[in-house]
């Protein structure tokens, strides 16, 4: 089954489990309500009108029992219904992933840690329609993180291959995939408050800190139990000093507590929940460092995380039980019929410092491994967005290093991967080290910056160790650099044409670094200059190319400026290829422009702007006499 049509069964099955469940709930109400009602009359009968009979007092205790039975019930049914929605949520952005339905999809941007490329708005790498968009189902901050590392910094081949082989051994794993993408996606990293563990884990403990909140946690449970011990004694034997005593220990005691609490217990609640996370973080993931068992062996990267996590008894799943046990004891306060419990035991004991020491040995023992759980975590989160991308487009290859010696980079049916496959067009491309430039040519919307984008974010996907959208691609690591979509600043007072200048001469920059043993470079330029006569911009792009091959670089130029072509610096080193339109006369009689966007070799054989003048009325002879 192809992935879109297991994706389509899956949102089927998930919106009908949703509303099973808000059937269920909508009963829920409806018994709360009456039991509410029916206990109530039950102890006003009972105890207030005083007219009970063998049967109505038990009554109203048997529905307040069951009303708050019926609340833990409905709770349940909540959180089931929370995770079912986020369930369906994520297959219908993976069923719009497949057809590139971008309004559909959450827009993916990048984290504040990550160094921003120059290339990301050019190339589109995040927002609306990016490649991060379409490609990050990491649902972690450290799975994102991962993710945007691998696309923005470059790897070597055998750092790739062995991520090659880890996407590889994910994609028949798709069920499994989409399981663990659940669980991380409904574990409150979505939210704005992201899961606290990590940090929690990594600083010093709080008690430690608070020596004397510390000690005072014990000083007042010791003062109410010498209290109790005086009371019971003076109470036995009829003494009646003791017994004041333990009266007034008592007093105090509880005094201390409940001053203790409103001092410091805010702290303490904060880190519970930085523990425990939104909706139940901490089983979330417990589930999914469970499954990371499931994941294949590669003998790379994936057995590499699944040692992490699961290794002895300081492994992520023994770590993720022993935590669970003591969240279930932090969470008391949350929980409708325990809270009545929760407070005796804070009143008399401070249950909450009982339960952060306990959490603080769990630290102690585990703390030191949290991040390294987290990290391995989010290596496979990277993993499995780039198997469910390969998943999702079958006839994608891999990438590979160039054998050819006399080829610098090769490609058949490269085509652009944000686009749908129905509207795609594929071209093939050869770059060889005598001819280590490419000039297009072609007319206004005819495809260049498409294709020039097509190459760039192709490119960044071979880092991930994902299939990219080509029949074949077989090129360096690039790193890469980029000036297609330079703006003005007024703000800065910096023109159009003094933006690109500068852009161009960070690129000649990045280019004389490059000499050394540092990743190739490629450059992708897009109607570069265009703020200068059609002279002076031959003379200025010329100079440029020249430097940036002289260094070593590899590149992609486009241009409407034909004459180009023919100066000699460019000639030399640069193969030659266009886009072009024709026209045709429509049903309604109206001519209209079409591209095929197929690559030929040469330079364009046509124009169209006086065309385009003609088709909305501007054409020369029509103009008015001034």
């Amino acid at each position: 089954m192809e992935a879109k049509q297991r994706y389509l069964q899956l949102q089927i099955q998930a919106q009908q489990q949703m509303s099973r469940l808000e059937v269920w709930l909508g009963r829920m109400i409806w018994v709360r309500t009456i039991l509410f009602l029916t206990g109530t009359a039950a102890f006003v009968v009972g105890y207030i009108g005083q007219i009970a009979t063998g049967w109505t007092i038990p009554i109203g205790w048997f529905c307040c029992f069951a009303f708050l039975v019926a609340i833990v019930v409905n709770e349940h049914l909540r959180l089931r219904s929370l995770a079912g929605a986020n369930e369906l949520d994520l297959l219908r952005r993976l069923f719009a992933r497949v057809d590139r339905n971008w309004p559909s999809l959450p827009s993916q941007k990048f984290l504040p840690e990550i160094t921003v490329p120059d290339y990301a708005d050019d190339l589109d790498l995040s927002g609306d329609s990016g490649l991060l968009t379409l490609v990050s189902l990491a649902g972690t901050q450290p799975g994102r993180l991962t993710l945007q590392r691998w696309l923005t910094q470059v790897p070597d081949w055998p750092e790739v291959q062995k991520r090659q082989t880890a996407v590889r051994a994910l994609i028949p794993e798709r069920d499994l995939r989409i399981q663990i993408i659940r669980n991380t996606s409904g574990a409150g990293f979505g939210s704005k408050k992201p899961y606290g563990l990590i940090q929690w884990a990594q600083s010093p403990n709080w008690l430690a800190q608070h020596p004397v909140a510390k000690w005072l946690s014990y000083l007042g449970p010791a003062v109410l139990v010498t209290g109790v011990a005086l009371l019971l004694l003076g109470l036995q034997s009829n003494n009646i000093t003791w017994t004041k005593t333990g009266y007034v220990s008592l007093a105090i005691g509880v005094a201390m507590n409940i001053l203790i609490t409103l001092l410091w217990g805010g702290w303490i609640q904060d880190i519970f929940h930085r523990v425990s996370g939104e909706h139940h973080a901490t089983w979330q993931f417990s589930k999914v460092f469970g499954l990371l068992r499931l994941l294949p062996s590669d003998e790379g990267i994936l057995q590499e995380a699944k040692q992490i996590c699961l290794q002895n008894e300081l492994g992520a799943t023994q770590g993720f039980a022993d935590l669970n046990r003591l969240v279930r004891l932090a969470s008391m306060q949350q929980n409708v019929v325990f809270y009545l419990i929760y407070l005796g035991l804070q009143l008399l004991f401070l249950w909450d410092f009982r339960v952060l020491r306990l959490l603080e040995k769990w630290k102690n023992r585990y703390g030191g491994h949290v991040a390294d759980w987290f990290e391995a975590l989010g290596r496979c989160e990277a993993l499995i967005s780039a198997a469910t991308l390969a998943d999702e487009n079958p006839h994608w290859s891999f990438p590979e290093p160039c054998t050819d010696e006399d080829a610098i980079l090769m490609t058949k049916s490269l085509g652009h991967p944000l686009l749908p496959e129905t509207v795609r067009v594929t071209n093939d491309l050869r770059l060889g080290r005598s001819q280590p430039l490419l000039l297009v040519t072609g007319s206004n919307m005819a495809g260049k910056s498409t294709f020039i984008r097509s190459v760039g974010l192709n490119l960044l996907l071979a880092r991930l160790g994902s299939p990219v959208c080509a029949q074949q691609l077989s090129t360096p690591l690039f790193e890469l650099a980029s000036s297609m979509r330079v703006r003005d600043s007024l703000r800065d007072g910096v023109s159009f044409f003094m933006a690109e200048l500068k852009r161009l001469k960070s690129v000649v920059d990045i280019a004389r670094a490059h000499q050394t043993d540092m990743p190739p470079l490629l450059f992708l330029f897009d109607e570069i200059l265009q703020g200068t006569n059609s002279r002076e911009r031959q003379i200025a792009v010329a100079h440029v190319v020249q430097q940036l091959i002289r260094y070593g670089t590899t590149g992609i130029l486009s241009t409407h400026d034909l004459e180009l072509a023919q100066v000699d610096q460019v000639a030399r080193v640069a193969q030659l290829a266009h886009f072009r339109e024709h026209f045709e006369v429509d049903s309604t009689g109206k001519q209209v422009m079409r591209f095929d966007y197929v690559m030929r070799p040469g330079t364009t054989p046509t124009t169209n702007a006086l065309k385009l003048l003609e088709m909305v009325g501007l054409r020369p002879d029509s103009l008015p006499e001034p």
